[in-house]
């Protein structure tokens, strides 16, 4: 058994859909039928079904650290696929509320990706079929991300660099889940919705389109 998520392999659907704030986990966990807490320790995990089809659904913390544990964990539990629904911060061209499927990303070398693939550069990329399954199924753009641990270390000068790389947004697990879906052979998607424009502060409640997405999501895969 894992060291964080408390489970057997029988606890874990094939397919994960994972977030970072647990309070979305729950928010998915309420519309899974029978759904079932299979870990409560650290990381929020519950399976059910949807549509029909078996799914579990995981808070992975914040940041590529975290997001690691959790997928290498879920893993060895018999996760095939992993979709990430997760937020954003636009760099300025979308709107909030707007959804991105990120079909890449950018990171800064060195860490964690180091400690994988130590002298290389790691493959960013999301599996191809699956993204081009999550976009057509959400009618949402395709783009790429950088994906940074420093949550308030984007400043003017970040988001110009970024913008006139053509990078879409910014946020902090699509490289690690991205970096590790190659590495342990399982698939990766990453699906986005634009909570803010970075540099600007707002509150705005997302919840119904979080529920959309991941009915959508679900359909799709």
């Amino acid at each position: 058994m894992p060291y964080h998520i408390r489970a057997a392999p029988s606890d874990i659907a094939p397919l994960v859909i994972g977030a970072g704030d647990p309070a979305r986990v729950q928010l998915f966990a309420s519309l899974l039928e029978d759904a079932k807490l299979v870990n409560q320790d650290r990381f929020l995990t519950y399976t059910g079904t949807s549509q029909g089809r078996r799914v579990t659904v995981v808070n992975h913390g914040v940041g590529g650290p975290s997001i690691a544990i959790v997928l290498e964990e879920l893993k060895t539990l018999g996760m095939e696929i992993f979709v990430r629904v997760g937020t954003a911060g636009s760099l300025g061209q979308m709107a909030v509320g707007d959804v991105l499927v990120a079909a890449a990303a950018a990171a800064p070398a060195g860490g964690l990706y180091n400690a994988y693939f130590p002298s290389y550069h790691p493959p960013l990329a999301a599996d191809p079929h699956l993204t081009e399954r999550l976009a057509e199924a959400l009618n949402a753009p395709v783009g790429y991300v950088v994906s940074s641990d420093a949550f308030y270390g984007e400043s003017q000068s970040f988001v110009e660099f970024w913008r006139e790389r053509g990078a879409a947004a910014v946020e902090m697990e699509c490289a690690t889940a991205m970096a590790l879906g190659w590495l342990r052979s399982f698939k990766t998607g990453c699906v986005l919705v634009i909570s803010n424009v970075v540099g600007r502060h707002e509150s705005v409640d997302l919840r119904q389109r979080f529920i959309d997405v991941f009915s959508k999501v679900v359909k799709a895969v």
